[in-house]
């Protein structure tokens, strides 16, 4: 500012000077100037101001730029002295450790090495030049090398440069090892296979060894990029005592696919076997991978036998895609050892073999008409094998190209291969094909029973059963008569349709026939029973199997068994099997059958044919799984049988070979069945016992617990629990909070319901539901904290959960004992329409009890006449209990007997019918009739009358009678009742 106000002058005098040289005569005047005091001034003067206003300008404004000047480099000086010189070795960096926390390179050298962060900010070179320092020092680095060694990679040079920098600072320095040998760790995690192998061979190089795992790394890489000889390189840098055998397995799959048979046979030879019920680290592609290049070799023994020893598993599709390449191939003997070699590496022989009959088919189909002629029985055997596979597969083209090519060969077809065509053309769903085909049967004069059955199941099979029947017709015309199989189709078709009256008219046709139905028949027969089939039907299989000529196997017997279970028919089922166990012909069942049983007899409450089963099981042998003894122990935890199934599954812990089938399930039932009977003391016995067992405990068996503490008023022990949960990593879900809460509320403690309410909100995991919240207000209602459970019920409609019949039903007693009554009948009205549903018997229930609680009558007489006229609403004893109890409080005891005989539907009362059409009378709790007759009977004389004879017209109409004596020596309330059963309603009436 100073500089510009000099120069300003300067410019003034200037241009008064130049003003004066225009005109000499006119004097020069400046009224801005203010040490110009005559205002006119000479030339000389003039020129004199101007110079030195211009100089005294220029010096004011060098001071200004010197002062600019000096200020720049006091600031440089200090960046230097702080922070270093740019470009110098002086450079200290800053480094990230964890978020937001900046050390320096001098914080770095204090820290542990391990701990040292990885380089977050500062330019690679920087990174490198306190690399550079730290290796020219012969020290340690301050700095993760993983961090080097990105710096180095960003600045171009190669992992060739970057192994002869950690060579040079080895050499200098051989405390640099421990980073080196972390820094392969970083090299594996971040994929770095280049860097890995070449630290690897520096290490080597110095004499040292890394762990095997990281060659192991290595190899797997190297596997993963197809780098089938660096794989072989690598594996061979390992000492072969020292090679894992994932690392074997590695070497052979890369063997493999360099088509080194022995090479692949050799590593495996050198892999020990896997333990029991342990993957085999050979994958299944490697070992199919191994069994074609044996295939090729023809030593397919051989290698199967080392895949056998490894417990190799193969996957189906692999296998039988080798399969149809071999079968195209190689010969009929190579494929035969192959199939053997599946069988006992567990691949189903059935899908293989029909892999390798399709591959067969279409290199015969391949090689022309002319290789079939006069085929024989053998030949037409295998042909019809062909047909067979094609068909599972519903592959008619290639099932009819076998079939055409035996046709033209000029071979003598039997009739064998005229049905499995045919069967073909029924199982593809080419019924024209199958029609057309039949018929040509029928000219050649091959048809017999079986072409006529399989036609038969293509009528059924569409539904044409009128077609069905004249084919049948048709057959005997024939002089073929109709089998098992042809009964059995139709009356399949009939179980299908649903047709009872149908299904056994069949079997008596069948049995006029002389026909005698067997095992399959009464499968059919037994499928067709559900739950709400006849006792009789079964009762007729059971006369049918009785009849069959062939033995009963457990397949048919386990069918019966499921029949009784679905029609309840227990007594029967008992029946049976002591009839067959009598005559010998009773078969071993398994464990999943006698489990079926034991749980049908158990929730049938038949405890003593429960034992006798275990029993059984026991005397025949019988292995129990962990179902079978779930089964078992749900059984008797659902008698009130705790103790004995606590006692079962001890028995069973210490038999070494049962040990294994206790688990958690099982466990987690007998403590149910302790809970249920509220014996926390034993609760918490088998659950000590459970851990020391080393049997996990899950989310339920916690649940199952911390139910019976909220029961029990055992909450104080929750804590322990919750405390194990931590400990074990057992995640809590929705119903454990829900019973905690709820646990708290029966306790009182609604205050640490909310707590934990909030808790659960805050973890954010789960969000309250209906039952959570109702559980809190129930604990409101219970302590009457009326504004608390308000808030409750806004924030759960703000949460869009919809109060219920059970929520209203609370907040209405909350609201009765606050005394707002009417606040209760706005509630009820707004939620129930806000909602859409009907307020029920139990909401009416409670807004009776709050009115009676605020001795509005009438209120609650109205009450009645609005529920009854809803139709949708049922009455119940309890109500009536409620609003007669009612009015005795209130002087209103003839009021009451009024309300007696509207539940009943006597005559004699003010109060509205219901609107129900089957509104039968529901009556009066038993007890709260009592009640009503003992106060009418120590009232005045009135009372007395109009209770005798409503109980005069409720044991003659209803048939209830209730008559009280006085004890000798008590007072008029002291009152014995005596009730005959044979009237309606609950309790005794």
């Amino acid at each position: 500012a100073q500089g510009s106000d000099l120069l300003l002058r300067s410019v003034l005098s200037v241009a008064q000077f130049a003003a004066w040289i225009a005109d000499p005569g006119k004097p020069t005047s400046s009224s801005s100037d203010p040490r110009s005091a005559s205002g006119s001034i000479s030339a000389d003067m003039a020129l004199f101001n101007a110079v030195s206003n211009l100089a005294s300008a220029l010096t004011e404004a060098a001071s200004l730029v010197w002062m600019e000047l000096a200020m720049f480099g006091l600031a440089a000086m200090c960046y230097s002295f702080f922070i270093g010189i740019p470009g110098s070795g002086a450079a200290k960096p800053t480094v990230r450790k964890g978020k937001g926390k900046v050390l320096s390179s001098d914080a770095c050298k204090a820290m542990p090495h391990e701990s040292l962060p990885t380089t977050n900010a500062g330019a690679s070179s920087d990174v490198l030049g306190i690399w550079e320092r730290a290796k020219s020092l012969g020290e340690v680095p301050p700095l993760d090398l993983a961090s080097v060694a990105d710096a180095m990679r960003e600045l171009g040079k190669s992992p060739s440069d970057i192994v002869d920098e950690l060579r040079s600072a080895l050499t200098k320095s051989p405390a640099v090892l421990p980073s080196i040998f972390s820094l392969l760790g970083a090299f594996l995690r971040d994929d770095r296979v280049d860097m890995l192998d070449v630290t690897l061979a520096l290490l080597e190089e110095h004499g040292h060894v890394a762990d095997v795992s990281m060659y192991a790394g290595l190899m797997a890489a190297q596997l993963r990029r197809r780098n089938y000889v660096g794989v072989a390189a690598t594996g061979a840098r390992v000492p072969s005592n020292t090679l894992t055998p994932r690392m074997r397995a590695i070497l052979a799959s890369a063997a493999a696919q360099r088509s080194c048979l022995e090479e692949a046979l050799g590593h495996l030879q050198e892999m020990s076997v896997p333990a029991e019920g342990a993957k085999s680290p050979l994958a299944p592609t490697v070992a199919v991978q191994i069994l074609a290049l044996a295939a090729k070799e023809k030593c397919v023994p051989v290698a199967g036998e080392e895949l056998q020893r490894l417990c190799v598993r193969l996957e189906d599709k692999q296998f039988q895609e080798l399969l149809m390449a071999e079968g195209r191939r190689s010969s009929t003997e190579v494929c035969e050892e192959l199939l053997s070699v599946g069988s006992a590496l567990g691949v189903p022989l059935e899908f293989a073999r029909a892999a390798l009959a399709k591959a067969q088919s279409a290199k015969l189909v391949a090689g022309g008409a002319g290789g079939a002629g006069g085929a024989s029985s053998g030949e037409l055997q295998r042909y019809a094998s062909m047909i067979k596979t094609h068909t599972k597969e519903r592959d008619l083209k290639s099932a009819a190209a076998v079939f055409e090519r035996l046709c033209n060969s000029g071979t003598t077809l039997t009739p064998l291969i005229y049905n499995c065509f045919l069967d073909a053309c029924v199982q593809c769903g080419d019924f024209e094909c199958a029609s057309a085909h039949f018929e040509e049967m029928k000219r050649l004069n091959v048809v017999d029973t079986v072409g006529y059955n399989t036609l038969l199941k293509a009528y059924l099979t569409r539904g044409q059963t009128v077609e069905a029947g004249n084919l049948v017709k048709e057959m005997t015309a024939r002089g073929l008569s109709a089998n098992k199989v042809t009964y059995n189709e139709l009356l399949h078709a009939k179980v299908m349709s649903k047709d009872r009256r149908g299904m056994w008219s069949v079997v008596e046709e069948m049995q006029q026939a002389g026909v005698k139905p067997n095992s399959v028949t009464c499968s059919i027969i037994l499928k067709s029973l559900t739950g709400y089939s006849q006792p009789s039907d079964l009762r007729r299989v059971i006369e049918l199997i009785d009849n069959i000529e062939e033995c009963i196997d457990e397949v048919l017997f386990s069918s019966v068994i499921e029949a009784c279970i679905r029609i309840k028919e227990m007594d029967l089922l008992s029946e049976l099997m002591k009839r067959y166990r009598q005559r010998g012909g009773f078969v071993n069942l398994s464990a999943p059958t006698y489990g079926s049983m034991i749980k049908a007899y158990g929730q049938a409450g038949d405890v003593h044919r429960v034992q006798e089963l275990w029993a059984e099981m026991q005397e025949q042998g019988v292995k129990p799984t962990s179902i079978t003894l779930g089964c078992l122990t749900e059984a008797l935890v659902v008698n009130n049988k705790a103790q004995e199934a606590w006692d079962l599954v001890r028995q069973q812990m210490e038999d070494e070979e049962r040990r294994g089938c206790i688990n958690t399930v099982i466990y987690s039932t007998v403590l149910k069945g302790f809970a249920v009977t509220r014996c926390m003391e034993k609760v918490f016995i088998v659950y000590e016992e459970m851990r020391a067992s080393g049997i996990p405990c899950n989310t339920i068996t916690y649940n199952t617990m911390l139910d019976a503490c909220a029961k029990s008023y055992a909450m104080g022990r929750a804590s322990k629990l919750l405390e194990d949960m931590a400990e074990t990593c057992v995640e809590p879900d929705i119903i454990t909070y829900s019973t905690i809460i709820k646990g708290y509320c029966v306790e009182g403690d609604v205050d640490r319901a909310f707590h934990v309410l909030a808790e659960m909100k805050k973890d954010g995991k789960f969000k309250p539901d209906e039952i959570m919240y109702n559980s809190i207000l129930d604990g409101c209602a219970k302590q009457h904290r009326v504004d608390e459970a308000l808030k409750v019920l806004d924030e759960m409609r703000a949460s869009g959960i919809a109060p219920s019949n059970y929520t209203l039903s609370i907040l209405v007693k909350v609201l009765g004992h606050a005394r707002r009554l009417p606040q209760a009948f706005e509630m009820v009205e707004s939620l129930s329409k806000q909602h859409g549903f009907r307020p029920n018997v139990q909401v009416y229930t409670c807004l009776v009890q709050a009115c009676v609680h605020n001795r509005q009558l009438e209120k609650a007489l109205s009450l009645h006449d609005t529920m009854v006229a809803d139709v949708g609403c049922a009455v119940d004893d309890k109500f009536y209990a409620v609003l007669a109890r009612g009015c005795l409080p209130m002087r209103q005891p003839l009021k009451s007997l009024e309300v007696v005989r509207a539940a009943y539907q006597l005559p004699g009362h003010g109060l509205a019918a219901s609107a129900r059409r089957d509104g039968r009378p529901v009556g009066v709790d038993a007890k709260a009739l009592e009640e009503i007759a003992s106060k009418l009977q120590a009232a005045g004389r009135e009372e007395r009358e109009a209770w005798s004879k409503l109980s005069g017209e409720l044991e003659k109409s209803c048939g209830v009678r209730v008559s009280s004596e006085c004890s000798p020596g008590a007072g008029r309330d002291a009152w014995r009742r005596h009730t005959v059963v044979g009237g309606r309603g609950r309790g005794g009436h």
